[in-house]
């Protein structure tokens, strides 16, 4: 039995730390997004949270501003995530975290 509690706080304490960079403050640039008619997108999303971030002067090639969030899934990269252009259009891609 406490091998069982050592091994599970263990595996915790692990995922607690999957990230060793923290992003909370940093800025996420946009890679690869497009809406949904292929418009490619442009800019960048704000850190709040080391896992979170919004968008922050994000755009489109004709000037749509762009809405919506984006959860970080790896070391340096997250995703887009409920992201919308001022048109409506959907928005989906990853952006890169940077420091």
């Amino acid at each position: 039995m406490t091998r069982i509690i050592f091994f599970l706080c263990l595996a915790l304490s692990l995922n607690a730390s999957a990230f060793r960079l923290n992003a909370e403050g940093l800025y996420c640039e946009i890679e690869g997004a497009y809406t949904s008619d292929g418009e490619s997108v442009y800019g960048e999303f704000y850190m709040y949270s080391n896992d979170y971030g919004e968008a922050d002067g994000a755009y489109t090639e004709d000037g749509d501003s762009v809405n919506g969030e984006c959860y970080r899934y790896s070391e340096r990269y997250c995703e887009l995530e409920g992201a919308y252009t001022s048109e409506g259009e959907s928005v989906s891609g990853e952006c890169y975290i940077y420091d």
